[in-house]
């Protein structure tokens, strides 16, 4: 299996013009998978319906192109800052030719979640056990796992209005959502000890965190989806990935991306050899970054949205691109105020 990675932009949740030429150029209707992991605007909001809108419109193009592999689509909303609206093509079959040989691609997902299976222990279990299908589906170890990517519901209020107290007091919150995916990935990769795992620890223990997760949510999916990327063991490397001390830590970056500083990777960026990038960012609990005081939880825009623009402009100017895929919120994915970077590059 050969797996390549395209590049498309987009003028907005329903357009797909770019992807169609896209999925022409790859030839997508003869892979035997298909993934679009997408970044677009829009408000990121509980009734966020260009959500529902971008899925719809990137299904129907998908369907048109004569793609007979069923699709694995993880779209986050939010392209505040300098993100440039799109996304990755990840097209996978036996007779490609790629530029990545050392590139595996896992997919999975679970049952539609019932509410009464939401914010609890039985999320966390479900959440483990996708994970882990997704790894073995990208014939990894755990070692070789590099980057997990997951879409998680969203549990509404309205939903949650029959359940237990403990379940209802994480109805609307899309950082919960997020959180307790990444405890059950965690314990599938082996960084979380199943035993603290628990709905107990949700946003009150973030020494308990994922060292190769980005979680995502919303409620255009029923369903928890996971996407794992990792290196083929004996193959050139094809994607790295590591934490970042905060979220202005452009050297951090810089060493994850080139394994060195920051030269080296402007250097490699405009060599064309990073085929894409991604970023989960996040700001300390208490607001401050380096010990001085922000207004990113003050405000009255939603604490996402600063972090958003801020790491799109440290990873811009470390790049000389906007064209990544930048989400804000770390819960349970990363150290307290850290974050996750990964590029998948050419060698």
């Amino acid at each position: 299996m050969a797996v390549e990675v395209f590049r498309f932009e987009m003028a907005g949740p329903d357009d797909t013009r770019h992807l169609r030429e896209v999925l022409h150029q790859a030839l997508a209707q003869n892979a035997e998978r298909i993934a679009i992991v997408g970044k677009t605007e829009g408000p990121a909001t509980i009734n966020d319906f260009s959500r529902a809108l971008a899925t719809r419109a990137i299904r129907e193009v998908l369907a048109d192109a004569g793609v007979r592999a069923e699709p694995h689509l993880i779209l986050s909303m939010g392209s505040e800052g300098i993100i440039s609206p799109g996304g990755y093509l990840f097209v996978d079959g036996p007779s490609r030719q790629s530029a990545l040989p050392g590139l595996a691609l896992g997919m999975a997902s679970s049952q539609p979640l019932k509410p009464t299976d939401m914010m609890s222990q039985h999320h966390i279990e479900i959440a483990r056990e996708t994970t882990q299908r997704a790894i073995r589906d990208a014939g990894l170890a755990e070692a070789d796992v590099a980057l997990v990517l997951s879409k998680n519901p969203l549990l509404t209020r309205d939903a949650a209005m029959n359940l237990p107290a403990e379940q209802k007091a994480f109805a609307n919150l899309s950082w919960a959502s997020r959180g307790i995916a990444a405890l059950g990935i965690g314990i599938a990769l082996g960084e979380v000890d199943a035993a603290q795992a628990t709905l107990t620890v949700l946003g009150r223990r973030p020494d308990i965190f994922s060292w190769r997760t980005m979680v995502f949510s919303g409620t255009e999916t029923d369903r928890i989806e996971v996407l794992v990327l990792g290196n083929k063991p004996g193959a050139p490397p094809a994607i790295r990935s590591g934490h970042i001390r905060d979220i202005v830590d452009i050297d951090g970056l810089a060493q994850i991306a080139a394994g060195g500083g920051i030269d080296a990777a402007r250097a490699l960026a405009s060599s064309g050899a990073i085929v894409a990038s991604f970023l989960k960012a996040n700001v300390a609990p208490d607001g401050k970054v380096r010990g001085h005081r922000t207004t990113v939880y003050s405000s009255d825009l939603d604490p996402d949205k600063h972090m958003r623009a801020v790491a799109s402009g440290v990873l811009g100017a470390l790049l000389g691109d906007t064209r990544f895929f930048v989400s804000g919120g770390a819960e349970h994915q990363a150290p307290p105020g850290g974050g996750v970077f990964a590029v998948i590059r050419k060698q």
